[in-house]
């Protein structure tokens, strides 16, 4: 278990993890703001500690990667059709893409899965653990963290359900399968702290659908390291905000330096 161990202690190095993740396109399509890849990697630079993508947007980008100062790299290895708006079921997939030796020989660091409950079939559930459990003695095998995002959904709510019950439900399913570190949904400063305790590995929140305001944004990520989080996975609010290289240092700002969030909003101009 040490070479799981090196990787989740660099991924913290800095006590909480700031992970960008640009791997909607496998299952949202080139949604504005990551249409072109190397644009917005190479805008981040080293701020964040990690970039969250599938192994065939890794071998695009890999040239930002060589220097010893680079972010992880965390590879997506599965999709659904949870999110997907043309042509919507009622009944969704769930689809194992990637082995986690194709994420290794693309360079990464660390595997991450969707754990998909409420949407379609019991018999997907079942086949989304079964994967679940195979992916995780894979990443065992070769010593890589394992991260699973559990999601309870619905066709009228894709995005998933912030219900604290439901939320502590997939958590805890998520952590009994074995997962090294969880991505999980942000159910609120009240009650988040209830997720906390009955997750068994660190909890990084999901940043979610793209907020209201900036303010609102880094406020509620404030709000889950207080509440426990050790740290944040986004998309949206950055690549799709009006500067991402400005708003991943206000994040850092919030993450790493434990700044106010008055402090982080200056960042922004």
């Amino acid at each position: 278990m040490s070479g799981i161990n090196i990787r989740i202690n660099r991924l913290f190095e800095r006590k909480n993890a700031f992970v960008v993740a640009l791997d909607h396109g496998l299952v949202m399509g080139p949604l504005k703001g990551i249409e072109k890849p190397m644009e917005i990697v190479k805008s981040l630079s080293n701020i964040p500690d990690a970039l969250q993508m599938t192994p065939a947007m890794l071998k695009i980008v890999e040239e930002n990667f060589f220097s010893r100062s680079s972010p992880m790299l965390i590879a997506r290895l599965d999709t659904a059709n949870v999110w997907r708006q043309q042509k919507k079921y009622d009944s969704g997939y769930y689809s194992a893409v990637y082995k986690v030796r194709d994420a290794i020989e693309a360079g990464a660091d660390a595997v991450v899965t969707y754990f998909v409950v409420g949407y379609g079939q019991d018999q997907i559930e079942g086949y989304n653990i079964e994967e679940l459990s195979k992916i995780r003695r894979e990443a065992n095998d070769y010593g890589i963290p394992f991260i699973i995002e559990p999601l309870f959904v619905s066709p009228e709510n894709p995005d998933s359900i912030k219900d604290v019950n439901l939320v502590k439900y997939v958590t805890r399913i998520a952590s009994e399968i074995g997962a090294d570190i969880l991505k999980v949904d942000y159910t609120g400063k009240d009650n988040f702290k209830e997720v906390v305790d009955v997750a068994f590995s660190p909890i990084l929140i999901r940043g979610g659908p793209k907020t209201n305001t900036n303010r609102d944004f880094l406020s509620m990520l404030n709000d889950a390291i207080i509440s426990g989080a050790k740290g944040i996975t986004v998309g949206r609010n950055l690549w799709q905000s009006q500067d991402p290289q400005k708003m991943a240092k206000a994040i850092s700002a919030v993450v790493h330096e434990r700044k106010s969030v008055d402090e982080a909003v200056k960042i922004l101009g």
